[in-house]
């Protein structure tokens, strides 16, 4: 039997955290080692707990969400960040995502799609309900990707490196490199984990 995924909570409301154990408490497969109602001690019990997932709310004392989200991100950039939150506004979604959540959830999600999100997010895969997805794809104009591009943006959202993603495609890791300069420009963005993000959230590509 696998090791059970390893949880950090951050958030500032008791009763949503003893919520939060009630669910994840009753399963043999996740525990929570750690919990703090403060933005600022994240980062330092990540550090020293070394959670696979950290359950992060957004409106915090001290520090905000997304400022703890950023610290965290900068330091353990492999861990996986799933905000927890009220709010569902599509500036608040997008800037948890971009500072490096890789889910975003609002505290009414039942307990199958936390459960879903928490596997999702320590396997280190995206999740964006639906909902906020169309919520996001409000934000950005329509963008327009041959077939080839999306085989490739699709290829990179599962995190195949260049060439990787040339030999499964049959060309050459150059050509699948110009395909990639041709989707950060039509994206508008600067790298491949933006144009990932922003493929995601506009439905350009869903990854398995």
């Amino acid at each position: 039997m696998s090791e059970p995924v390893r949880i950090l909570v951050v958030e500032d409301q008791y009763f949503f955290r003893l919520a939060l154990r009630t669910t994840i408490d009753t399963r043999a497969d996740m525990r929570i080692v750690a919990e703090t109602a403060q933005g600022d001690e994240a980062l330092p019990l990540c550090l020293s707990h070394k959670p696979d997932v950290v359950i992060m709310d957004l409106r915090l004392p001290g520090i905000s969400g997304f400022e703890a989200i950023a610290r965290i991100h900068r330091e353990l950039p492999g861990l996986g960040i799933l905000v927890l939150s009220n709010y569902e506004g599509s500036e608040d979604v997008h800037r948890a995502l971009s500072a490096g959540a890789l889910a975003y959830l609002t505290k009414d999600a039942g307990a199958e799609i936390l459960v879903e999100a928490i596997l999702s997010v320590k396997a280190g895969k995206r999740f964006v309900p639906p909902a906020i997805g169309a919520l996001l794809a409000e934000r950005v104009p329509a963008v327009q990707l041959t077939g080839r591009e999306r085989d490739v943006l699709r290829l990179l959202a599962r995190g195949c490196s260049n060439r990787d993603a040339g030999e499964q495609l049959g060309i050459s890791e150059n050509t699948v490199r110009i395909h990639v300069s041709r989707i950060l420009d039509k994206l508008g963005v600067t790298d491949r984990t933006q144009a990932v993000l922003l493929a995601i959230q506009k439905g350009l590509v869903h990854v398995d």
